[in-house]
């Protein structure tokens, strides 16, 4: 909440649905405004800047022009947003508090506003190139681990776990180290240190963002490498919708449009494990609760 408004993400494909629905989102513009904080995300922007056809890419910015009409903010992607937080924290870990860390998106919003890079098809090359490379180097960062991994399982005579729930028990029973290594790798890279296991879980156990970030890549994590490809409950959000995650401390409700409600299940379930309250609900139902009320 910002006073007492609270406060709304959108995920990129929302703000898509925006442009496609036409009219029918004058409502949700208005409802938006009338009393909620929009908060945009970083990464939506770089997402939506990738956007390859000139035109639509005009229209999307159109739209977050107009939402900027009301009161709003950005946050920066993924990871500025985590260096920040990891820099404030491993300047002063007792007195840390990631609410008070200042990761807004000053850029972006100046960004949004002046429109400049809406018609630079160079730009919109370059950011869709590199968006696609990180998604499959993501993806392969995981799924290469597959092998292996069903080795371990084979010399144990053990069937993988078939639910995150599951694969998360079974970390944390142990010693966890797959938790904290990970966690290590984004905490060192901020603080440029060699940090502490200690730290790590300290951070981990304080930083709702950074936590739900570890676990939305301990999702791939299982979903990639772990399960049993022809069993057990599958999480099919690519790497981008997954590190979206990191927004959802940050706002009371997480919209989504993603076709088949992926993202949608992925980014609950990230939220259970993480301990994270926020709603995260598809576009259509945050749609239908302005057109009951209206």
């Amino acid at each position: 909440m910002i006073g007492d408004f609270p406060i709304v993400t959108f995920d990129t494909s929302a703000h898509n649905r925006l442009v496609e629905d036409g009219p029918l989102s004058e409502a949700v513009l208005a409802g938006i405004k009338s009393g909620l904080f929009f908060r945009f995300a970083g990464l939506s922007i770089e997402e939506l800047v990738s956007t390859w056809d000139p035109v639509k890419r005009a229209a999307l910015f159109t739209y977050c022009a107009r939402l900027q009409d009301g009161p709003t903010d950005c946050l920066y992607p993924q990871n500025e947003l985590i260096r920040l937080l990891v820099a404030e924290h491993f300047r002063n870990p007792s007195a840390f508090n990631w609410t008070t860390v200042d990761v807004r998106g000053w850029e972006y919003e100046d960004a949004i506003r002046r429109r400049y890079f809406v018609f630079d098809q160079e730009l919109a090359a370059v950011q869709y190139q590199e968006l696609k490379s990180r998604q499959k180097n993501y993806k392969e960062m995981f799924s290469n681990l597959r092998p292996e991994l069903r080795k371990v399982f084979d010399a144990h005579g053990e069937a993988p776990p078939a639910t995150l729930r599951e694969a998360l028990s079974r970390l944390q029973s142990g010693e966890g180290r797959l938790i904290w290594g990970m966690g290590k790798l984004l905490y060192d890279r901020g603080a440029e240190t060699d940090a502490s296991e200690a730290t790590v879980r300290q951070f981990m156990e304080v930083c709702p963002p950074f936590r739900a970030l570890i676990y939305a890549m301990l999702m791939s994590w299982y979903d990639l490498g772990v399960r049993d490809p022809h069993v057990g409950e599958k999480f099919r959000a690519g790497g981008n919708d997954l590190f979206m995650s990191i927004y959802l401390p940050y706002c009371d409700t997480f919209v989504t449009a993603e076709k088949k409600g992926e993202q949608e299940k992925c980014l609950r379930e990230v939220a259970f494990v993480a301990g994270i309250e926020t709603k995260i609900v598809s576009y259509d139902d945050f749609c239908n609760s302005f057109l009951v009320t209206a």
